[in-house]
């Protein structure tokens, strides 16, 4: 009598004979208990779109994979548990099948559970968040985090799984900097180019936003030389890449511009409009950052009125920008009120553009140049001194 998993690939052949090669394989394999390759052969079988007709990925993996799950990689076997999650109709029928999963990867007996338990758990703090049970994925998070960090060598997905459902939890918080920031790192773990076209666009735009909204974000380096950033270019988000090279650039002529020619679709972002003074500050503290980092070191006694003219604030603008910029632990110095100068000693790192890479370039060459002059100077005046 044959086994159970390969009578249901034969029923499961007879009703989907166009699937009835690769059906055959994974009976053959499993006869020969092949368990690695059987794996490998699985991981196919669940990009094939084929598969995706119908339930047929579901029956596969609940008449099939489940018979012999302890024999496989368990973190390979709690992605396929959530790809199938995913093709279940509504969430809370997807949240009750992956809490199934878990509990069985918490019966089975071996030694590397750790990893597709955490796996497992991240997604179904996503399908709670989708129910709407916040306060649930909250500590699902937290116990996630606490996991990790108990952890060595973490396989790059169980990273991204965290790091994915924090940037959903806080975009449905409106947190804007925590999202930029979990986003990123969710783009660190998993590559962009592996993102269906539509999530991509999606993550660009949320991300871009942002960073735009953030409080606290005041560099847009990293997010600029990102790949995803790219995908805004061939959509209907051209414009948002164009408005965060000006950010990042401290660009207020160029952002006038913008608001002109860009009216119609900067009115049609509600959260762009209602938090219009906000960025406005933002990209005036930019335009005070960008003045400061390109000044040499030692050429950083800068007047009031040159700032103002850059900002195109008053005097009193100017210091109570200064002052801003100081308080956020944006740049370290002093102001001198009486001659109209700020001092500044320090200025936060960031992360270069291409452009603002070859710009520090231009200043180091400047550099070298000064010192090979004060060399030449030094060697001249040396001339005819005897050496005692």
């Amino acid at each position: 009598m044959a086994p159970k998993p390969l009578e249901f690939l034969a029923r499961l052949k007879s009703e989907l004979p166009a699937l009835g090669d690769c059906l055959d394989d994974l009976g053959s394999l499993y006869e020969r208990k092949l368990w690695h390759q059987l794996t490998l052969r699985l991981e196919e079988v669940f990009q094939d779109t084929s598969f995706r007709r119908g339930n047929a990925l579901i029956r596969l993996y609940t008449g099939f994979i489940t018979d012999f799950a302890s024999k496989l990689n368990l973190l390979k076997l709690a992605q396929m548990a959530v790809t199938v999650s995913e093709l279940h109709e509504d969430a809370p029928s997807a949240l009750v099948f992956l809490e199934g999963v878990l509990e069985k990867l918490k019966g089975m007996r071996h030694v590397k559970t750790e990893e597709p338990i955490a796996f497992v758990r991240m997604h179904i703090a996503q399908q709670k968040l989708r129910n709407g049970e916040v306060d649930e994925c909250r500590v699902l998070i937290d116990e996630g985090k606490e996991a990790l960090e108990g952890l060595a060598d973490v396989d790059p997905t169980v990273h991204a799984a965290y790091h994915l459902v924090c940037s959903l939890y806080h975009k449905h918080r409106r947190e804007f900097a925590e999202f930029y920031r979990s986003a990123l790192m969710y783009l660190a773990y998993k590559s962009s180019e592996s993102l269906p076209e539509e999530r991509k666009l999606s993550l660009a735009v949320d991300i871009s936003f942002s960073a735009l909204l953030a409080d606290d974000v005041y560099n847009f380096g990293e997010l600029l030389l990102h790949p995803i950033i790219n995908v805004l270019d061939t959509s209907q988000y051209k414009w948002l890449h164009e408005l965060l090279e000006v950010f990042n650039q401290g660009d207020m002529h160029t952002y006038e511009e913008m608001c002109v020619k860009y009216a119609s679709v900067l009115n049609e972002q509600p959260a762009l409009v209602e938090n219009e003074r906000k960025l406005k500050e933002k990209l005036t503290i930019m335009c005070l950052l960008e003045l400061i980092f390109s000044l040499p070191a030692e050429e950083r006694r800068i007047p009031l009125k040159v700032i103002g003219e850059r900002t195109k604030l008053s005097l009193d603008g100017v210091e109570f920008l200064l002052m801003r910029a100081l308080s956020l632990h944006l740049i370290e110095g002093t102001i001198d009120q009486v001659d109209g100068y700020v001092q500044v000693s320090w200025v936060q790192p960031r992360v270069l553009t291409r452009p603002e890479m070859q710009g520090l370039l231009d200043h180091l060459d400047a550099w070298i140049s000064k010192v090979k002059a004060v060399n030449l100077s030094l060697e001249q005046e040396t001339v005819g001194v005897v050496e005692v």
